[in-house]
């Protein structure tokens, strides 16, 4: 039986179908085939290419979250949610990238990069949701349909 799951966006409950490509499968579980097993004899699936949610410092998380709260109390809850245009929060991590290059402890200026690097990343996630518009990914196009990406080794 599949079952897509609501999750909140902008602040508000956006159901399950406006969302696109979430969709998740009752009775089934997702299973890499490997496994470990730990010193008291429990196994569980290995999955190496999960995400590691437990290597993430939890002094970032609460430094952002306490720069989240007082975004919240100059603007309101899930503001940042109904998106601003890309350009705007890397103009905004800029600024505070340089004034922590100055010296600057006026703000948590580091908490404030984190912050809009975290807002481009939902913004993405949800532009290909569906979810918000691709309006918001405002940042010139610097590739060329007739040009090799600039990444890739040249022959």
């Amino acid at each position: 039986m599949k079952m897509a799951l609501d999750c909140y966006c902008q602040g508000r409950l956006v159901s399950a179908d406006h969302q696109k490509g979430i969709e998740y499968t009752m009775g089934q579980m997702h299973d890499s085939g490997e496994r470990r097993e730990f010193a008291t004899g429990a196994v569980r699936d290995h999955g190496d290419l999960k995400p590691r949610m437990v290597l993430i410092s939890p002094f970032a998380m609460r430094r952002l979250g306490e720069w989240l709260r007082l975004g919240e109390q100059k603007y309101s809850s899930r503001n940042w949610e109904k998106g601003i245009p890309f350009s705007d929060c890397l103009d905004s991590s800029e600024r505070h990238l340089n004034a922590v290059k100055a010296g600057d402890t006026n703000e948590d200026h580091l908490a404030a990069i984190m912050c809009n690097t975290m807002f481009v990343m939902h913004y993405q996630e949800m532009i290909k949701r569906g979810v918000l518009p691709a309006s918001l990914n405002d940042l010139p196009d610097y590739h060329s349909q007739n040009e090799p990406d600039s990444t890739e080794e040249p022959e």
